[in-house]
């Protein structure tokens, strides 16, 4: 066997995986995985790792280690005994004991966890029972990201029905946590940084994220941290509401004063020069709110849960900073009365730029147009995602790339089959142009 796959041999090869690539994702999708229970999940993709012949190590998820490090943010669950799969596919002669020279190599890497699904009612099926309707697979996390995940295996599985295998290290990275924190890849980071694990740092030379950006290729992110916002006012019986004070009143009045900030942090001439062409990069989102005792009570307590998303290069420290004393001075205007406090919990995640010059992405780019028949479009991404950790706190290249998803973090996400297929097949192809093939 000496001539290697065309991409019409590629997409073939993955378009007959396609009933096997469906199965494999409703299989994920099917065990319930949010943030701080990730488990179910855990469990079903490493019996799929090993289907594929591959071996892979749990991480464990371990805060007491990462506390200290920069990327660390607060967690909002437990550890809990939670773990990351680390697979890795070692060609032929490969020995961790050697540094012998070896063919290039890369790091999927990708999220099990996902969002909350909302009242499930108000979903058309419900979000844990996968199901496929006009080339679209439905479900909690199709989109989000298990479908990219998927996809990954479907390309290292393609190159294997054709005789093919990586002569390269391939990595398959499943983590928990990314939703609200990024600590679970950033567990990974420091396993392989500090030799934890059977794998290496230095066994990988690239890293694609498989996230469902349609199949674009990331060159930067914001940063996003999350706060919360407790407001103290003075409760009241409703009889007698001109005495007390309503923080869940003065909570929206404070989140609406933030539009200001949004607003200039917005503009032009305070945008990093990625983001120039968003329409809007920053967005503060009130994603929850809590408050009150009694229903005929003016309310004693309020808490806002904040989303801040800021550019590349600023400090989340100096963005909670200003967003805080912006706070400050608003509730002082509102009323002197008012109480207020912050609390650090999730996101503590600074923006980052990808360079996509360098050969590894480079190759990814050329990979796509080789399938596709022209250029990838590049994306400045206004959410955060894992690849900032790669990017900030190792030299390894990475960008995201995966496929078409809607309804992402909403009702009835899903992810686009035919989209799939085309990513599986440029992975496939990037691995047979970045890894190189030999035979099976």
């Amino acid at each position: 066997m000496t001539t290697l796959p065309r991409p019409e041999d590629l997409a073939r090869a993955v378009q007959a995986l396609r009933p096997w690539m469906i199965d494999t994702l409703s299989e994920l999708v099917a065990a319930p995985s949010p943030s701080g229970a990730e488990q179910p999940a855990v469990d079903v993709f490493e019996r799929q790792l090993r289907a594929l012949g591959l071996n892979p190590e749990r991480i464990r998820l371990d805060s007491r280690q990462l506390q200290d490090l920069p990327l660390f943010s607060c967690p909002c669950d437990p550890d809990g005994g939670r773990d990351n799969l680390l697979a890795r596919h070692l060609p032929p002669g490969h020995d961790d004991d050697t540094a012998a020279p070896r063919a290039r190599s890369v790091l999927f890497n990708g999220h099990l966890d996902v969002v909350p699904t909302g009242p499930a009612e108000l979903w058309q099926h419900p979000p844990f029972a996968p199901r496929v309707q006009d080339g679209w697979l439905y479900g909690r996390g199709a989109g989000d990201m298990k479908g990219g995940l998927v996809c990954a295996l479907t390309a290292f599985k393609a190159l294997a029905e054709l005789g093919w295998q990586p002569a390269g290290i391939v990595g398959f990275n499943a983590v928990v946590d990314e939703e609200n924190t990024g600590n679970g890849t950033l567990a990974t980071v420091h396993a392989l940084q500090q030799a934890l694990a059977k794998a290496r740092l230095t066994d990988f030379d690239a890293v694609i994220i498989p996230e469902p950006f349609g199949e674009t290729l990331m060159s930067a992110q914001v940063g996003v941290l999350w706060m919360q916002v407790h407001l103290t006012g003075r409760p009241a019986h409703v009889g007698y509401m001109s005495t007390g004070l309503n923080p869940i009143e003065a909570g929206y009045a404070l989140f609406q004063s933030l539009r200001e900030l949004q607003h200039a942090w917005n503009a032009p001439a305070a945008r990093h020069p990625a983001f120039a062409d968003v329409a809007q990069p920053i967005n503060i989102n009130l994603g929850r709110i809590e408050g009150g005792e009694w229903t005929s009570s003016v309310p004693c307590s309020c808490t806002l849960h904040l989303r801040v998303g800021f550019y590349p290069g600023q400090d989340p420290a100096a963005v909670r900073a200003a967003v805080e004393a912006h706070l400050r001075a608003a509730a002082q205007a509102l009323n002197p009365d008012l109480g207020l406090r912050f609390e650090r919990q999730g996101f503590q995640a600074p923006g980052c730029t990808y360079d996509l010059s360098v050969p590894a992405l480079r190759t990814l780019a050329s990979a796509h147009e080789a399938v596709h028949g022209q250029a990838p479009q590049t994306l400045a991404c206004t959410a955060t995602t894992d690849g900032r950790h790669f990017a900030l706190a190792t030299d390894l290249p990475v960008t995201n790339y995966g496929p078409t998803a809607r309804a992402i973090h909403g009702l009835d996400e899903a992810v686009d089959l035919a989209s799939m297929g085309r990513v599986a097949t440029v992975m496939a192809r990037y691995l047979q142009d970045w890894c190189g093939l030999v035979p099976r």
